[in-house]
């Protein structure tokens, strides 16, 4: 396939995505949490920006490709990750593996597992699916590298066209992307868009999350987009909070501490105990919840994720005064 048609069958399969995607106080008190303290360096350094502006297809065309689209798997019942080198071919993962595409084929820790030679416009797009308690590192064929924290899918073309580079996110990854200045570096999610050269970042966008989606720059810049056209430009140690309204608002922080899950701990921040939970059932796969009574009371500090969910839990429970009863792998904590 030429790279004429492989970059305009790229840019069709995307335009689909888009479409299917569009359519488809109480009083509070903090409790400070001091597990472990940890930090991380933040490398400077800047970027220009290039505003990606497409046409739509015509709808007869997003029909057809969009066929061509769901025949991408989400296998979100496995229990292990679940990579999708074709639509009909999948290689289990282990957790905290690395893949890497070349041209030379897809390899995992180095092992060659499949050529990387698409033979057709849906064999051109593979997708990676982490289930709830996985994580992994991804290279793709431009060098860029991603971590990709559990409960996540990503989909990417094999071989990236000359004229840009699109990924599509469903979950948090974050993105270390080779500079190209000719070929910009798009994040699709469901609610909004990153566009970028070469840059670190953290993207949070859970598609089935009440949470706020979340773009968090370590270094460059980046151009943050939702998809009804308010857009925020970030430098870094700042955070974009997009709302499933549209509205973006951006807001300093401490960028090293959004990405240390990349090492194994989870910041808390300040957030709100029921938020906490959704991230650590999320990260150890089982069922956390609380009564609503607690679910308000803000957390803060950091927890070493190398710790069992039962230790885990306990620590939370013991700083904050609450029981924690378990049933199978369902945890529940109320106030004593």
């Amino acid at each position: 396939m030429s790279d004429v048609s492989s970059a305009a069958g790229q840019e069709e399969v995307w335009y689909a995505i888009e479409d299917g995607i569009n359519k488809k106080e109480k009083r509070r008190r903090v409790i400070m949490l001091s597990l472990i303290t940890s930090a991380a360096a933040i490398i400077t350094g800047c970027i220009f920006l290039f505003n990606l502006r497409k046409s739509l297809p015509q709808p007869e065309e997003i029909v057809n490709i969009s066929q061509i689209a769901q025949q991408l798997p989400n296998d979100s019942v496995s229990e292990e990750i679940q990579l999708y080198v074709s639509p009909k071919d999948v290689v289990t993962v282990d957790k905290g593996s690395t893949v890497t595409y070349t041209d030379e084929g897809i390899h995992v820790d180095g092992n060659q597992i499949a050529e990387n030679k698409p033979s057709s416009l849906i064999d051109e797009y593979n997708k990676i699916v982490v289930p709830k308690g996985k994580y992994t590192k991804l290279i793709l064929s431009d060098g860029t590298s991603m971590f990709v924290n559990a409960g996540t899918s990503v989909t990417y073309p094999k071989q990236f066209a000359k004229n840009v580079r699109e990924i599509f996110v469903d979950g948090e990854v974050y993105l270390d992307v080779a500079h190209n200045e000719n070929c910009p570096f798009v994040v699709k999610t469901t609610d909004f868009e990153v566009n970028v050269l070469g840059t670190a970042f953290d993207v949070n966008a859970y598609s089935h999350s009440i949470e706020s989606s979340e773009v968090v720059l370590v270094r460059g810049k980046v151009r943050v987009m939702s998809n009804l056209g308010n857009e925020v430009v970030l430098s870094p140690n700042q955070k974009a909070k997009i709302h499933r309204s549209g509205e973006i608002k951006n807001s300093t922080v401490k960028a090293d501490d959004y990405i240390l899950w990349t090492q194994g701990i989870m910041n808390l921040g300040i957030a709100p105990l029921r938020d906490i939970l959704l991230r650590l059932s999320r990260y150890y796969g089982v069922n956390i919840t609380c009564s609503q009574g607690i679910s308000d009371i803000e957390i803060a500090g950091k927890i070493d994720l190398a710790c069992s969910v039962d230790e885990a839990l306990k620590r939370v429970s013991d700083t904050g005064r609450f029981s924690v009863s378990k049933l199978g792998d369902n945890y529940y904590l109320k106030q004593k």
